[in-house]
């Protein structure tokens, strides 16, 4: 059984490296491919516009199909598309490698959280589903700057090989070792977007779209952020590497802290915390030198780290609380409003590189949590009117 749940652990691992290595690769991709670093960000911006359409939709047309057979046909689905990322020699091919790999990354993910959950025995459900979904987290500490660094030793297609055959790998093991798993009860599209049609929980929602682009509106143009004073690619890694310890300490204090303190006040604390964050991030090219702004860069991106991946579990907790029975269902629309965020974060970035410069993308990012506390308050405003049925809001 912990070999089943580990296959499934490593199939995030490898979707949560790919996801976000490719921020740490633009600019050597961008000089590959003779495109601009605001059009190679444009590679995040298709992906996430991808997932967030695609998963919804194919989780619907796969509602009946067996979960073993899906999970490792969705791997190798993944493992084909950063395949031809890893080989491509023009823009439109990486392109076309990033639709494919978030249609398997939008086939995975949820399937995997079902299989294990129907894996395992009721005392340890969730530390499987917490294993599984921490594959993703453990993928900014050690994937994500491992694959920054092969690509400026090496060459930027590496780390998408050593994807596709890591994914395959999980594929494979996945068809040998898995046994038959039910599909649950699948739910239409209609139930998922009548959800929608509730105030309370449109804004909600919109507090994860606009959380998702702030986030997004840095950490695509990393690299940029950090070259602007001569950073390269080993100091780049280390930042990332940084900053994805940082994430996976935000992410049990904010499972801890929501319990003592509710979701409504890490909500507000964490936005407030990383638009501190982002604004660091603007001022770096204000300060001389190599060493100070390292430091207050680095400092930054702990920070933004530590707080992006707070306000997550909060803000999922609240959603739960809001949404009743149809909790399962809500969850799933805040993924797509992240993703949805993270492809207008990627798209607004680019447009302020080529208007602006990286040292204006912290400000606008500080823009986009200002959005996103004033969705919150108005959603916990509604909650208020509601009786205060907010649950842990």
């Amino acid at each position: 059984m912990n070999c089943r749940i580990l296959l499934l652990t490593a199939g995030m691992f490898v979707i949560g490296t790919e996801a976000f290595m490719i921020a740490g690769l633009l600019p050597a991709l961008a000089r590959d491919l003779e495109v601009s670093v605001s059009a190679a960000g444009q590679l995040v911006t298709v992906f996430s516009l991808a997932y967030a359409f695609g998963s919804p939709i194919l989780a619907t047309l796969t509602g009946k199909a067996e979960r073993r057979k899906l999970l490792s046909g969705a791997m190798l689905l993944f493992a084909v598309g950063n395949a031809l990322c890893g080989l491509a020699n023009v823009y439109w091919l990486v392109f076309l490698g990033r639709v494919i790999t978030a249609a398997g990354a939008g086939l995975f993910a949820p399937s995997a959280a079902a299989a294990a959950s129907a894996l395992s025995d009721p005392d340890h459900r969730g530390r499987s589903l917490s294993l599984v979904l921490g594959g993703a987290t453990v993928a900014l500490i050690l994937g994500v700057p491992a694959g920054t660094w092969l690509a400026y030793m090496m060459d930027w297609r590496l780390p998408f090989r050593v994807v596709a055959g890591l994914s395959a790998a999980a594929a494979a093991g996945i068809r040998l070792f898995f046994p038959k798993v039910e599909p649950p009860e699948s739910v239409s599209m209609r139930e998922r977007l009548s959800q929608l049609k509730r105030p309370l929980i449109l804004s909600a929602l919109a507090a994860s779209l606009t959380w998702g682009t702030g986030v997004f509106l840095v950490y695509t143009y990393i690299a940029d952020i950090f070259g602007q004073f001569g950073a390269a690619g080993r100091t780049v890694s280390f930042v990332l590497l940084l900053t994805g310890l940082a994430s996976f300490a935000g992410v049990q204090f904010g499972g801890y802290a929501v319990d003592r303190y509710g979701s409504h006040n890490i909500i507000v604390l964490t936005l407030f915390l990383l638009m501190l964050a982002v604004i660091g991030l603007s001022l770096l090219h204000e300060i001389p030198g190599y060493t100070g702004p390292l430091l207050l860069g680095g400092a930054s991106m702990a920070l933004w780290g530590f707080s992006g991946y707070a306000f997550n579990p909060a803000q999922q907790h609240r959603l739960i609380g809001i949404s009743g029975t149809a909790s399962g269902i809500v969850l799933s629309l805040h993924n797509s409003a992240i993703y949805f965020g993270t492809a207008l974060g990627a798209m607004v970035g680019g447009l302020v590189l080529d208007i602006g410069g990286a040292s204006d993308l912290g400000c606008c990012s500080a823009g986009a949590f200002v959005l996103a506390l004033i969705a919150h308050g108005a959603s916990r405003r509604l909650a208020v009117r509601a009786g205060g049925a907010s649950g842990p809001s």
